[in-house]
């Protein structure tokens, strides 16, 4: 069974984050994408508290489910802390040619 796997980090994480994921033998590839984030305001800065909105990255893996614990383990140590994620179960995936 596959899952999607979604990963938000700030855009200081992005750089690691992407070395990280390439480095993974376990990963075919992935997506990243910039997004906003919006509450939990606390610990934002000035500007994000004005504009409601935190400038993050997200990056969505198809992999295998039993393997995203692996992955999420080793995020905090190899990457950083400022990492929100989820995952969603994978009912079919392809290639449209």
């Amino acid at each position: 069974m596959k899952s999607l796997l979604v990963l938000n980090t700030s855009l200081e994480l992005e750089e690691d984050m992407v070395d990280f994921l390439l480095e993974q033998d376990d990963i075919s590839g992935f997506t990243s994408y910039r997004v906003n984030g919006h509450g939990e305001a606390g610990a934002w800065h000035l500007v994000e508290q004005v504009t409601g909105r935190r400038k993050r990255i997200q990056f969505e893996i198809t992999m295998a489910a039993s393997l995203v614990d692996k992955l999420i383990d080793s995020l905090s140590v190899s990457v950083g802390k400022d990492i929100y994620f989820y995952e969603l179960p994978v009912r079919r995936e392809g290639h449209l040619r």
